[in-house]
């Protein structure tokens, strides 16, 4: 079997039998055309599978790593690429044993998620929009992005028909097309029934004047616009209006599994970053202990043992 015509059959099988989206199907097909054209490199015309040896997909990832300069997560990106394709490789019996078991992800330094702490998110919402026709549908976005964590293709795809205002509840298409229901703070429902209550259930949500649906990029314009209106000198993107919203759940008690579930993660690896804020904020809780007291500034003093009000006993 040939090695092009094996990327297309993985492809399509992402596609059909995956559900993966476009994007996702993209970064893939882009990961193993990386590969093609590795191996291509002594001027073969034709590779064949079998080319495909545990030797060479080392050499590929030492490529990526030191030739390219791709930093670890692209790299840990590509190496997952090749063993979901090799792993398919061998299902369809064209490979009899996969040439990246044994691979190990390069060693990362995890980020810790930006968001927005508790006062800034009410001046966000009150400084951050000037009067202007658009402003009740940009407040819309800004309040259904934190008060929901849905993703931004999540908010430029919904439709009104997604959002039920009598189950105060919003229906999201989320990854690999999985529907998940995702309750509604009083403040999104207040904020979406005027944009929804009249619209046909195949409506965009968030519209242009022109009626048409809003892109991701116009989405991503108003968020910027309204964070330098409001004066918060954070970057913060749409994605983070995300992290907000899974900190401020966490922050309250929220359980981990349940994070996952209203963000839509399909590993619960992927939503435990935010335990890294929550122990941030513990130990900043910590450090302001007063130590030579013993208690947190501003709190009542304790009676120490051995002493009385009146001096040394």
């Amino acid at each position: 079997m040939d090695v092009a015509p094996a990327i297309d059959a993985f492809v399509e099988h992402l596609r059909v039998e995956r559900g993966l989206a476009a994007h996702t199907q993209k970064a893939y097909r882009s990961d193993l055309e990386h590969l093609w054209r590795y191996l291509s490199r002594d001027g073969k015309e034709r590779l064949r599978l079998d080319d495909l040896t545990p030797l060479y997909v080392k050499d590929f990832i030492a490529h990526l790593r030191d030739d390219c300069q791709m930093r670890p997560a692209s790299v840990a990106r590509a190496m997952s690429s090749v063993r979901r394709f090799c792993d398919y490789c061998v299902k369809r019996e064209w490979l009899d044993a996969s040439p990246a078991t044994g691979l190990r992800n390069p060693r990362m330094a995890r980020k810790l998620p930006v968001y927005l702490v508790d006062d800034e998110i009410p001046r966000l919402l009150r400084d951050g929009l000037p009067d202007e026709e658009t402003a009740e549908r940009d407040r819309a976005m800004l309040v259904t992005f934190l008060f929901t964590g849905v993703r931004l293709s999540e908010l430029v795809g919904l439709d009104a028909g997604q959002v039920d205002l009598g189950g105060n509840c919003l229906r999201i298409w989320g990854k690999g097309s999985k529907e998940r229901l995702v309750p509604m703070h009083e403040v999104v429902r207040l904020a979406l029934a005027p944009l929804v209550s009249s619209l046909p259930h195949d409506v965009p949500v968030f519209r242009q004047p022109d009626g048409s649906r809003m892109t991701a990029r116009m989405v991503g314009y108003v968020v910027e616009k309204a964070i330098r209106q409001a004066g918060l000198s954070q970057r913060i993107t749409p994605h983070k209006l995300r992290h907000t919203f899974a900190t401020q759940l966490l922050h309250r008690g929220a359980r981990l599994l349940e994070i996952k579930e209203l963000l839509g993660h399909s590993r619960l690896a992927t939503t435990s970053i935010y335990t890294h804020t929550h122990v941030d904020r513990l130990r900043r809780a910590v450090d302001e202990i007063d130590l030579a007291t013993g208690t947190a500034p501003g709190a009542p003093a304790a009676s120490r043992p051995g002493r009385s009000s009146g001096g040394v006993t």
